[in-house]
Parts: C-alpha cells; sequence; structure tokens
C-alpha cells in the first residue's frame, strides 16, 4: 500500500461559534489503501490497531473488503469480508460499518441487493460477518434483521457497535411494515411520498448479539416514521445506555434529527427527542443522516446537517442525558451552506468532528477537536480533498478515513493536546 507522510495545518478561517484556539495532530501519516472502485470506508480504532471497510465494485460486482495496520506501520493487503461474492451493494448513506471487540474480534456490517421485477428500487438485507484472527480472515456471514428469507424489504442506513461486555448492537431503517416501493434504497434518488393518516411507516430497528456475532436476536422497533434516506446512528453510554439517532419526518414534510435512549440494553427506548427543532420541510430525501458519540462522562456528542432555510448547514450539539441539548454550534458558514456529511467520534480525552466543505467546486474535509467545555479547535487535513469522511479516536489516536473519487484515503495521527 502506497504510504504518503504529511503533516496538518492550521485551518486559518473558523466557522461561527467556534473557539479561537487551533490544534495539532503529531506523527500524521495518509495512507491510500486502495485506488479505484471503492465506495466510502468505516474506521475502528482497538488500541493502536485501525481498522478500514469499504464497498469496492469491480465489473459491477461489489465485495466488502477490510485493511488493518498496527501503530504506524503499513496497512495490510485488503482482505474479502463477505464469503459469498458479490453479496454487497455500494450506498453512500449504507456503508460497510467496522467495529473491535473487546477481546481482538473485528466485525463487520453492510447491506445487500436484491433486484425484483416490478419494483423500483431493488430490496435490500443486512449481512455480517465476524473474525476472530484481528481482521485476517472472517467467518461465513449471517443475516441481521430478522425477517431474512421472508417478503422482500429494505433493511439499510444501518450502524454497528460493540459494548465493553461483547454485546454487539445493529440499527438500520426497516421498510418490512410499509407494502410500498422501497424509495429509500438507491442513493441520490428524491422521495416523495408522505405517509398518510393510519398509514405504517418506515421504522428505525435494533438488534443485538450476545454470543460474539455468531446469532442476532429478533429485532425490535425503536420507534416509526422515520426519513426514509438518512442513515441511523448508534452509541453507547458508560453505564449501558443505548443511544440511536435519526432523522424522523414529522407532519408537513419537516424532517428533523431526533434522538432515543434505552436503559435496559436496547429493549424498550424513550420517546425519541429533537436535537434541535430546525423544522427543515424538504419533499425530498436529504441523504444526510447524523453522527453520533458519548464521552466516558456519559455526555451525548451529536452532529447534523440542516437545510433549514435561512439557516442550512452543519451543527454540533451536546447533552448530559440526550434529553435536553445545548445551543448547535456551526461546523460550516450558515445560509447557502449545500448538504454536507458529517461525522465524529468520542475519544478519552476529547470528541473529534469531521466534515465536508462543499462551498468550493472542489470537496474538501474538515476536522475539529472539541474538550470537555464543547469548544471546538480546528485543524484540516493536509491532502483533503474528498469526502463522505469517517473517524475513530482511541487514547491519543484519531484516524480519519474518506472517499477521494474512487481511492480510499486515511489519516493516522496522535492528539498533541492528550
Amino acid at each position: 500500500m502506497r504510504r504518503v507522510a504529511g503533516a496538518l495545518i492550521v485551518l486559518g478561517s473558523l466557522a461561527a461559534g467556534c473557539s479561537d484556539g487551533t490544534t495539532e495532530l503529531e506523527s500524521a501519516a495518509t495512507a491510500v489503501l486502495v485506488e479505484t472502485g471503492a465506495s466510502n470506508p468505516t474506521v475502528a480504532l482497538d488500541g493502536n490497531t485501525t481498522y478500514v471497510a469499504w464497498v469496492g465494485t469491480t465489473n459491477e460486482v461489489s465485495n466488502v473488503y477490510l485493511a488493518w495496520a498496527n501503530g504506524a506501520g503499513e496497512f495490510s493487503k485488503p482482505v474479502r469480508v463477505n464469503d459469498r461474492a458479490g453479496d454487497a451493494a455500494p450506498h453512500a448513506q449504507a456503508p460497510a460499518q467496522v467495529a473491535a471487540g473487546p477481546t481482538g474480534e473485528v466485525y463487520v456490517a453492510w447491506q445487500n441487493n436484491t433486484r425484483l421485477a416490478g419494483r423500483r428500487f431493488p430490496a435490500s438485507d443486512l449481512r455480517f460477518a465476524r473474525s476472530s484472527d484481528g481482521g485476517r480472515s472472517f467467518g461465513p456471514a449471517i443475516f441481521v434483521n430478522d425477517d431474512a428469507g421472508g417478503p422482500p424489504a429494505s433493511h439499510t442506513f444501518h450502524d454497528l457497535v460493540v459494548a465493553s461486555d461483547g454485546t454487539i448492537y445493529v440499527t438500520w431503517i426497516d421498510g418490512r411494515a410499509t407494502g410500498a416501493d422501497d424509495h429509500a434504497s438507491q442513493p441520490q434518488q428524491a422521495a416523495h411520498h408522505h405517509p398518510q393518516a393510519g398509514e405504517t411507516r418506515p421504522q428505525i430497528r435494533i438488534a443485538r448479539s450476545s454470543d460474539g456475532g455468531r446469532s442476532f436476536e429478533p429485532s425490535r422497533v425503536v420507534a416509526e416514521g422515520a426519513c426514509p434516506c438518512c442513515r441511523t446512528a448508534l452509541a453507547l453510554g458508560p453505564r449501558g445506555e443505548v443511544y440511536v439517532a435519526w432523522r424522523m419526518e414529522f407532519d408537513g414534510g419537516v424532517r428533523d434529527v431526533v434522538l432515543a435512549r434505552s436503559l435496559d440494553g436496547g429493549v424498550t427506548f424513550a420517546e425519541p427527542r429533537r436535537v434541535h427543532r430546525d423544522d427543515w420541510v424538504i419533499d425530498a430525501c436529504p441523504h444526510a443522516g447524523p453522527a453520533l458519540g458519548v464521552d466516558r462522562s456519559g455526555r451525548v456528542h451529536v452532529a447534523w446537517f440542516t437545510g433549514a432555510e435561512g439557516r442550512a448547514g452543519a451543527y454540533y450539539a451536546t447533552s448530559a442525558t440526550g434529553e435536553q441539548f445545548s445551543e448547535p454550534v456551526a461546523l460550516t458558514p450558515v445560509g447557502d451552506t449545500p448538504t454536507t456529511q458529517v461525522q465524529l467520534a468520542t475519544g478519552e480525552a476529547a470528541v473529534w468532528v469531521t466534515w465536508e466543505d462543499a462551498l468550493d467546486a472542489t470537496v474538501t474535509l474538515r476536522l475539529a477537536r472539541g474538550a470537555a467545555d464543547a469548544k471546538l479547535q480546528h485543524v484540516s487535513l493536509s491532502a483533503s480533498a474528498g469526502q463522505l469522511p469517517a473517524v475513530a479516536a482511541s487514547g491519543d489516536q484519531v484516524v480519519v478515513a474518506w472517499l477521494d473519487g474512487e481511492a480510499v484515503r486515511v489519516l493516522r495521527g496522535t492528539d498533541a493536546s492528550h
């Protein structure tokens, strides 16, 4: 794999609401994992080991791949995760998700597609594979959704996390109850369907595995009324809390980000709360889901995009319990910002937020570090052209992965403030 050394340079202009300070990463280096055919990656950190997953397509056949690196070493050659060739589908809002277990396991969840005669878009299932040797090989894939093999439906826009006791959680948007054309499975398509009174709407579902990913329990409904085309986000609190964030469709075509909390391991959830009342009215699919993290003190961090008139942009807010949130901090200029993808990760000492800067002809990436007071200090990537970023943090390590054309790029560095 080609590896390019590079430092981080300080970003000169800061978004409104951010602090005047700046921060840098030490020993930053960029690697290129694959040059062509890739969709957007996701990333996980297990100590000093970095795992990156993505869907790669060659001759219209799509597979899931994973590469790993220890410390500052070279990345491994990509390993195919799915045992059944072609059992994957690229999707900007539903990438292959990777997570590390507490004793060295590596887990990957992804969607596949099934074309159906007479349906506008394909059905999809969620697939899952586990590695017990640090990502060097994977066992046969299993289904996450418990209705696999039944009537075709959409199961996508997923997220994946692993608790300290090894319990695995997966969330997604589920279309099994809608009985409607799957308008949500394909990216960059408008969804003009507004549910009528009494009509079943897309559901947010969660499933968990307590046997190391060998099987999943029957899924549970978190809520109904999901905007059908924005990814879910999943995070765990230090006292066993399970948090799920997604974009909900309210009456009148309003599509705002909400958060629901479970205090019993994902068995039941409280009513979802709006992170902020954006009142974004849109008769189309935003294709921009929220990002979510919980730090070791239990504080909840959420970042998202809204296209609400007069305040379009990406924002960041925090909450002590997930019930009431701080006034949002603007990550981007407010007003005319195009749809922006944003992600975040919480480490032991900081929260890291990364997003797209799409104001110029070339989309570039931004990175910010926040401390306990939620003030963000900005840095920029030295070779930052690209989009659809992902971020992970562990100890004093932070990793950002993104898509540059059809290439997967990864930057790893050390938090100089840690």
